[in-house]
């Protein structure tokens, strides 16, 4: 019966009976049109049945054929089918950012069972588990996309456990929320999104940009950010950088400076400083401390911004031989936890070398400062000194440890010396070559060169010799130098000497053992800036004009009036004692040779520490490169991505500089992130390797010499690390090879801002409609009124099967047309 039904009907997908199906028309009628046309079709039979004669049950009969066949046609005509509509419904998403950046593993989340903080990630794994099943409901109801985000966003692999995804390890070094919400709505493109989740401490490098805010406020798309970690950041200290010489004396004090850093800590907290270490990692002792007050620092406000400060520690190491310090930072007394252990430390290797500094003194007569530094580079048993007085036309003094026989006369000879002091001595009893020849041991060799100016030859006589570069200041030339005497003008009456912050920054001019606050906070005595003492006062000084200086020159101390009997501010800062580097060495101008004054108040005490700390000053520089075959540096050794360093191999032995190449090659080795220490000589699997070419250029010595020892060249860091630079060059290795280790950080890496920025989440919930949640408050987002549920009905085309040209529709027409016509046949009607 159904096979033949569907026969007649004409039917092959769809059946009357299937779910969905309905009767309908290609062309619908109204039912009031439906009326009329049942009327016209009765009053056609009509008309035409009522002329005839004949029993009027027949005509009626008759009749109704008429009509029903007229019903029956216009029914057709309307065309009668079957209809099943093809819609479709598509859920809506929600999608669910969570915050995997290196920022989570940060200890500042309250628990809620004790006072212990946690881990921002272990309070993002517990606020999951915690909401398992409101999570399990929404995926019931809608399509739930997590997303982990860091510097973009990406899919987070699926749990097989349920709904929720496999976090993995939070490693991110950079937050980009703007622009994981960015990638989070193109992952979602043409689909309804009845919201987004942020769950993150709202730490960020980037802004949400207005495209993104607008996009999210035209199609309403609510976000709820869930803020994770503390609610008011808690202050960070940090070591930024450490710079301490690579080798020093046995007994030296060694300067360690230390670039401290503190963020998002309020005036109270800062109120309580901090306490900065230097530790001998080898045996736990504490080698120095200083107290930090964090209100005097630089960019120090109330509202948390960041602070730096800069602390200089001093030691004197006793025992020689390779070893490891730390610099360690920690809160003060009574203040608050720090929120980062992990950038409280920095530890470098130093080098303790157990022999003298040798030293060459040269002066022009027998002056009172020539006389006590003679004595004391003969009695101080850290120091070995060859002394001269040399003038042309006198007889030729030498006093000393050191004997020599005559002025070095070849760059072995000047090697022997770590550093040369030049006096007020007339240039002319040198050669132009051992001119030559010592500024080359300064430029290339390392070593150091102090001046001593004096009233005849220092400096006016040196314009225009091989030295005259070796001055931290311009010179005129040598003919009007001669007429100037010095070529400097002097002061007219006493001066008294200020340290500058330059000089307890290299470990010089500390001549008092504990800081002093009438000397900002500088090792300087009182009595030395007073001049009530009268022997305070320094009567011959050299004026100096600050516009003279060269651009690399840094004062280590100026010269103050003395006028009636109080010093003087004059409007002018004139130097007294100057510093610069000049090539791998450092040049020292002392402006006065009146030091030995100071012997009236204390003895040999002040103006021995002077000289001394300026001594090993040079000393442990000239050491970082004394009996080393080359020398390998990275400058800076802390930088940045994308930020250009320059890598330097500089050949210090003669047989090398003589088979020396046009280029050399260097290996740079990625050991692993900057968070990770690598063990020395060890390279990570997933270590990336790249080599570099340095080429030779022209050093600041002499032309010829110099060309062949310096190689150089850019390195671009593409990415953050610890990276390895290793000479590998066949001519190096056969040498014992170098290698120098550098730091690579991203500018904006998160780390070095750990707080939260709870603010910028409630802003972005606050622009878009949605709200903020606490880790507590995820049941909310199953309230319709909370979280709208946009799904979507798709129209496709519909099933249809057509019923007016079916077996059907002719087999009634034509039943209706004979019938008739055989019953009008019968009645005899025409």
């Amino acid at each position: 019966m159904t096979s033949a039904l569907n026969w007649l009907l004409g039917l092959d997908a769809l059946r009357p009976d299937m779910e969905g199906v309905e009767f309908g028309f290609e062309r619908p009628l109204p039912a009031w049109a439906w009326a009329l046309v049942t009327l016209a079709a009765v009053f056609v039979a009509w008309r035409a049945y009522r002329r005839f004669e004949g029993a009027i049950t027949a005509r009626f009969a008759l009749g109704f054929l008429r009509a029903a066949l007229l019903v029956l046609l216009a029914v057709l005509i309307a065309g009668p089918r079957l209809i099943k509509p093809n819609e479709t419904e598509e859920r809506d998403w929600l999608i669910v950012l969570a915050d995997r950046s290196a920022s989570m593993t940060v200890r500042d989340a309250a628990r809620p069972t004790s006072a212990e903080r946690i881990a921002r990630e272990a309070q993002l794994a517990a606020t999951l588990a915690e909401t398992r099943e409101v999570w399990r409901r929404l995926a019931d109801d809608r399509v739930v996309l997590w997303l982990g985000f860091d510097s973009g966003a990406f899919e987070l692999p699926a749990s097989a456990e349920g709904p929720l995804p496999d976090l993995g390890d939070p490693i991110g070094r950079r937050t980009a929320i703007g622009r994981a919400l960015e990638q989070a709505l193109r992952r979602a493109a043409a689909r309804p999104v009845s919201g987004v989740v942020v769950l993150s401490d709202g730490r960020s490098a980037d802004d949400v940009p207005r495209a993104v805010t607008r996009r999210l406020e035209a199609e309403r798309i609510p976000v709820f950010a869930v803020p994770l970690g503390a609610d008011e950041p808690l202050p960070d200290l940090a070591v930024r950088e450490v710079d301490a010489p690579r080798t020093a004396f046995v007994r030296d004090a060694v300067p360690v400076e230390v670039d401290l850093e503190q963020l998002g800590a309020p005036d109270a907290a800062r109120a309580h400083g901090a306490v900065v270490e230097l530790i001998d990692t080898d045996t736990g002792a504490v080698l120095d401390s200083k107290e930090v007050d964090w209100r005097d620092a630089q960019g120090a406000d109330a509202a948390g911004a960041r602070a730096s400060a800069r602390v200089v520690l001093t030691t004197r190491p006793a025992r020689a031989g390779a070893t490891k310090w730390s610099v360690r930072v920690r809160p003060g007394p009574g203040a608050p936890p720090d929120l980062i252990d992990d950038n409280n430390s920095a530890d470098f290797a130093i080098e303790l070398v157990d022999r003298p500094v040798r030293v060459l003194a040269i002066d022009g007569y027998p002056r009172w400062e020539y006389r006590f530094i003679k004595n004391l580079l003969v009695r101080e048993q850290s120091i070995s000194a060859a002394v001269m007085l040399l003038a042309p036309g006198r007889r030729y003094l030498q006093e000393g440890s050191i004997i020599l026989d005559t002025l070095p006369r070849s760059p072995e000879e000047w090697a022997q010396f770590d550093l040369v002091l030049i006096g007020d001595v007339w240039p002319g009893v040198f050669t132009p070559e051992q001119l030559a020849m010592l500024r080359e041991r300064i430029a290339i060799g390392g070593a150091g060169l102090i001046w001593i100016a004096g009233e005849g030859s220092t400096p006016g006589a040196w314009a225009g010799t091989a030295m005259a570069d070796l001055l931290p200041f311009a010179l005129p030339e040598r003919a009007a130098a001669a007429r100037a005497g010095s070529a400097l003008p002097t002061f007219g009456g006493p001066v008294l000497m200020r340290p500058t912050l330059a000089a307890d920054r290299l470990g010089v001019l500390r001549l008092a053992d504990e800081p002093s606050a009438e000397a900002e906070g500088l090792y300087w005595p009182a009595a030395l800036s007073s001049p009530a003492t009268g022997w305070s006062m320094l009567y011959w000084a050299q004026r100096i004009d600050p516009a003279i200086l060269k651009p690399t020159a840094e004062a280590l101390a100026v010269a103050v009036p003395v006028e009636n009997g109080a010093p003087v501010n004059d409007g002018g800062t004139f130097p007294l004692v100057l510093s610069m580097r000049y090539g791998a060495g450092r040049s020292l101008y002392v402006a006065t040779d009146e030091i030995w004054r100071w012997r009236y108040g204390r003895g040999d005490f002040l103006p021995e520490r002077f000289w001394v700390q300026m001594i090993r000053l040079l000393g442990r520089e000239s050491l970082a490169r004394s009996g080393k075959p080359a020398l390998l540096e990275i400058t800076p050794r802390r930088g940045e991505v994308d930020r250009p360093a320059q890598i330097e191999l500089t050949l210090l032995d003669q047989a090398l500089v003589e088979s020396a190449p046009a280029t050399m090659r260097v290996r740079i080795v990625r050991e692993g992130s900057v968070d990770e220490r690598a063990a020395p000589g060890t390279t990570p699997d997933d270590a990336a390797t790249t080599e570099l070419v340095l080429t030779s250029r022209a050093g600041v010595g002499s032309a010829g010499a110099g060309a062949a020892r310096t190689y150089s060249a850019t390195w671009l860091p593409t990415a953050s690390g610890r990276y390895r630079i290793d000479a590998s060059d066949p001519l190096i290795a056969s040498a014992g090879g170098l290698s120098v280790r550098a730091e690579v950080w991203q500018a904006d890496d998160e780390m070095r801002t750990p707080q939260t920025d709870h603010a910028l989440l409630a802003r972005l919930a606050e622009s878009t409609g949605g709200r903020v949640l606490a880790p507590g408050d995820l049941a909310q987002l199953l309230d319709p009124n909370v979280l709208p549920k946009r799904r979507l009905r798709l129209a496709g085309e519909p099933d249809i099967e057509t019923l007016w040209d079916t077996p059907l529709a002719l087999i009634l027409v034509m039943l209706l047309l004979t019938t008739e016509w055989a019953w009008r046949r019968l009645l005899k009607f025409a």
